[in-house]
């Protein structure tokens, strides 16, 4: 498989992109970020994030080949045949300091899925302690590569405490979220809020009863704060091990009007439920290798009929 992922990589650059993204089963393009910066970031230890000369070329390459739509257009069922529509996730301050200023200049819309528990800063994701952990260590000449899961948060503060590192006095002095005012001058400029879980734990290793309350949770924040148009929820990492009848119960409770994975380019089988793209990944040098590369894989897994999105 690495092999034919490598093989495709070579060759995706020798065909246009409206080669590769034509053709009445290729879904509508979601590509989603997390954050954008020219700084030195502990998160890098989670993302590959672009600068903003890279996120403006990124842009840009978009603009050229496709047409940006809102959410409330991609959930009208309107003809989606090369658009995009952009997506944030996890409510980073970055995103109201330099993508959104970045969008508002090029004029495109874009929705940002938030975890209530770490707005206006009043804690912090267990993946990201893990990474500001990292480069602590990495500072002292230490290389850990600690990758903890929700179920270890426990252990992460520990280590925080062992070492003297104060989650609170870190979440004051750098504040990495957006505050709630922030996130409601967002709202106002025309940009779109979605939940993200409450506290973006691993749904894999919950039971559907937990894996309910979070988006139960997370959506009525959303409701009680925003009262959006268009009630959108982003499983966090991957919507991998959500089962048919967690999707059912979301339906049934009207928790959610859409849904997004985060599996890629693929066709879903469930209408109201979309996958997205990750743009931050490693070796991709700018959108348009990325992006016909992801399009021609989709493009052989349709003719080997696996270009559907699964959950198990």
């Amino acid at each position: 498989m690495k092999i034919l992922s490598e093989l495709i990589k070579k060759i995706a650059p020798n065909f246009s992109i409206h080669q590769l993204s034509k053709g009445h089963e290729v879904p509508v393009l979601l590509p989603y970020y997390h954050l954008v910066s020219d700084k030195e970031h502990p998160f890098h230890y989670n993302y590959n994030f672009p600068s903003t000369k890279r996120f403006r070329k990124d842009l840009d390459y978009l603009l050229d080949h496709f047409d940006p739509i809102s959410l409330e257009e991609l959930h009208s069922g309107m003809n989606l045949r090369n658009t995009f529509h952009l997506t944030f996730d996890d409510g980073l301050r970055e995103c109201y300091e330099i993508v959104a200023p970045i969008l508002k200049e090029k004029g495109v819309s874009a929705t940002f899925f938030i975890n209530p528990a770490f707005v206006d800063n009043h804690d912090l994701f267990h993946r990201y302690k893990a990474a500001v952990l990292n480069r602590f260590f990495a500072k002292k000449g230490v290389k850990t590569e600690l990758k903890k899961t929700y179920a270890d948060l426990l252990s992460l503060d520990q280590i925080a405490e062992d070492i003297g590192l104060k989650w609170e006095e870190y979440l004051d002095e750098e504040k990495p979220y957006m505050s709630m005012e922030q996130l409601k001058q967002m709202d106002e400029d025309g940009f779109t809020i979605g939940a993200h879980s409450w506290d973006h734990p691993e749904f894999w290793l919950l039971d559907e009863e937990r894996q309910l309350e979070e988006v139960k949770e997370s959506m009525e924040w959303l409701v009680a704060n925003f009262n959006p148009k268009i009630k959108a929820f982003a499983f966090p990492f991957t919507d991998f091990g959500v089962s048919d009848s967690v999707f059912d119960a979301i339906h049934r409770k009207r928790l959610c009007d859409i849904t997004f994975g985060t599996a890629g380019i693929k066709t879903e089988k469930l209408p109201t439920h979309f996958q997205r793209l990750q743009m931050e990944q490693v070796g991709s040098k700018n959108a348009g290798q990325l992006l016909k590369t992801e399009y021609l894989s989709f493009q052989i897994k349709r003719l080997l009929d696996q270009h559907v999105a699964k959950r198990d």
